[in-house]
């Protein structure tokens, strides 16, 4: 029987030290490429979106104009809706587009304007920052609100933690706030059906807003209703229909405008 030689140059081709090393290099590489392109594929290329008819339909209302911005879209109605703006920060694996028609809603609710913009990677941790762009890129709005869905709604809490004079108003939907935000008015809408919402953390996070923060809860409304998509890892049915949950929202937003921002253009509007 043949024994194998002790020496592991041997059983290795005699390829020195350095050799190994290199390709040790190499396949770390390329390992690291492949795990890169399939983070970026999930969720930049297989990010969820609104279907195809329902973005049309948005653009299509006379109530309201769509602009594509910021890697995004912004949204308008009225002849002063630029007096007050809205950033909305897209939920994680979110694409923009699937928050025009609770964007459109609002925006026609409300009369204000909103803007939706692109996250890096679909992926608001990675893009903190990008409301100063957006106030900067829009000196016509004299103030704003700044907000967010799911994971978007907690990087609107950092923003707005980390930038106080620049923020008049916090809205979240199906998100905490993970930084204390104490004096900036707040509103928090939360559906009833919303089984991806950590509730305990939900519930340890509320001392980072405002004692006096307006909670509004949607019945039968859950995650992904927050905007128009499907296919949510751990979300449950809703009870109503989307268009209504968006009514319900852009209801509440409008009237916690004219309650806490004194700003109640669109608050005696009828919730069409």
């Amino acid at each position: 029987m043949r024994r194998l030689s002790p020496d592991p140059r041997a059983w290795l081709g005699n390829r020195s030290p350095r050799r190994l090393a290199v390709w040790g290099g190499v396949a770390v590489l390329v390992i690291a490429a492949v795990g890169a392109a399939g983070f970026y594929a999930y969720f930049g290329v297989l990010a969820h979106h609104a279907p195809a008819d329902v973005r049309e339909s948005v653009r299509a209302d006379p109530a309201v104009s769509v602009t594509e911005a910021y890697g995004g879209y912004v949204v308008r109605a009225g002849e002063d809706a630029t007096r007050l703006g809205v950033v909305f920060y897209p939920g994680g694996r979110v694409a923009p587009d699937a928050y025009l028609p609770t964007a459109a809603r609002m925006a026609a609710r409300a009369n204000v304007t909103v803007v939706v913009p692109k996250m890096r990677v679909n992926l608001a941790v990675f893009s903190q920052g990008r409301a100063t762009q957006i106030i900067e890129g829009e000196p016509g709005v004299s103030r704003w609100v700044v907000g967010g869905h799911s994971l978007g709604g907690a990087m609107a809490c950092r923003y707005a933690h980390e930038n106080p004079d620049a923020v008049d108003g916090l809205f979240l939907v199906g998100a905490y706030c993970d930084r204390p935000v104490r004096e900036t008015p707040a509103l928090v809408v939360v559906g009833t059906r919303d089984a991806v919402l950590n509730r305990e953390r939900f519930a340890a996070t509320r001392g980072n807003l405002p004692a006096d923060a307006a909670v509004r809860r949607v019945e039968g409304m859950n995650h992904s209703q927050a905007g128009w998509y499907t296919g949510q890892r751990g979300g449950q049915p809703a009870r109503i229909g989307t268009r209504e949950a968006h009514r319900r929202l852009a209801t509440a937003f409008a009237r916690w405008l004219c309650t806490d921002l004194e700003d109640c253009r669109g608050a005696a509007r009828p919730a069409s």
